[in-house]
């Protein structure tokens, strides 16, 4: 059974793009590029290495330890260790969505930046992205289109129609 994996991971201005691969089931690739959001001709890191499917487990514990101890050793706050892989893999997950994010995500989804490149972004999964794109009155599918009474007018906001439709009433 083959297989390819990428995830891309922005972090600030920089994006890391991690690819794993197999063709045979027995040896796997692990491709790493990065580069700086503005400057996508000048990689800041490259690199390929194929080794044994089997041998995964005993890298992925080495590269922990080497990144770790680099990271003492450079004096750089590193991530808590040993939090449940959901934090681990989206920092997000779980966080209340903020007004200033809210916009931010409107923003990125309407100039048709894709789902799962806002989920990275924003440190959340692809679903819970989709979900409060609906809850902001989006369709998710379809970025061209905005709710009747504007972005930003579902969710924690005061939508307007209800406002002059509550207003109408009382008059």
């Amino acid at each position: 059974m083959a297989f390819r994996h990428i995830n891309e991971l922005p972090l600030g201005d920089k994006i890391f793009r991690v690819e794993l691969s197999s063709d045979d089931d027995i040896t796997v690739t692990l491709t790493l590029t990065g580069h700086r959001e503005a400057q996508t001709g000048a990689p800041l890191a490259s690199g390929s290495l194929t080794m044994p499917l089997a041998d995964v487990p005993t890298l992925r514990i080495a590269l922990n330890r080497g990144l770790r101890a680099l990271a003492l050793a450079a004096d750089v706050a590193e991530p808590i260790p040993d939090r449940d892989i959901l934090r681990e893999l989206f920092p997000g997950h779980g966080a209340p969505w903020v007004p200033q994010h809210e916009e931010d995500l409107t923003r990125r989804f309407h100039s048709g930046e894709t789902i799962a490149r806002i989920a990275a972004r924003f440190g959340r999964t692809p679903d819970s992205v989709r979900a409060k794109i609906r809850e902001l009155g989006h369709d998710p599918r379809r970025p061209e289109y905005c709710p009747p009474d504007g972005c930003l007018s579902w969710s924690r906001y005061a939508s307007p129609a209800l406002l002059g439709a509550a207003e109408a009433a009382a008059d």
